[in-house]
């Protein structure tokens, strides 16, 4: 056999690297559980560390404007928000991380909905930068 060690291509690297970042968060919020420090510095390093890669790639620079298609967005966005407010008003009423604790409260679903969040991150940062050439 040949004496050259295999080249990597740093699209392998940045994959695995990415996967190695994503495996470590995932394991810290099963493993530090929810509401924990640990768990919040994880996911918190994860999420900025995402962000500021999205910022510099310019990622979605060429998506479409939204428009009207982003109206009902806004609209779950707003009902999220007033929700929020009035359990600060209420404390008879739950808010969404009550809501959601139950169903996070095991290990598995919390590693799934981290998954979940990754996968969703993951697909905004590697939105095109630049339009396609028209025909």
């Amino acid at each position: 056999m040949g004496e050259h060690a295999p080249v990597v291509s740093s699209r392998s690297v940045a994959g695995l690297t990415w996967l190695a970042l994503a495996v470590g968060c995932v394991a810290a919020v099963v493993v530090f559980g929810e509401l924990s420090t640990g768990a919040l510095l994880a996911v918190g390093g994860t999420a900025a560390l995402g962000a500021a890669v999205g910022v510099h790639r310019r990622a979605g620079a060429a998506a479409r404007p939204v428009g009207r298609r982003g109206l009902p967005w806004l609209g779950w966005v707003a009902a999220g928000l007033l929700w929020e407010a009035v359990t600060l008003l209420d404390d008879d009423l739950p808010t969404v991380s009550d809501l959601g604790d139950p169903l996070l409260a095991a290990p598995p679903a919390r590693a799934a909905a981290t998954v979940v969040w990754l996968v969703a991150g993951a697909w905004l940062v590697t939105r095109p930068r630049t339009r396609p050439d028209r025909p």
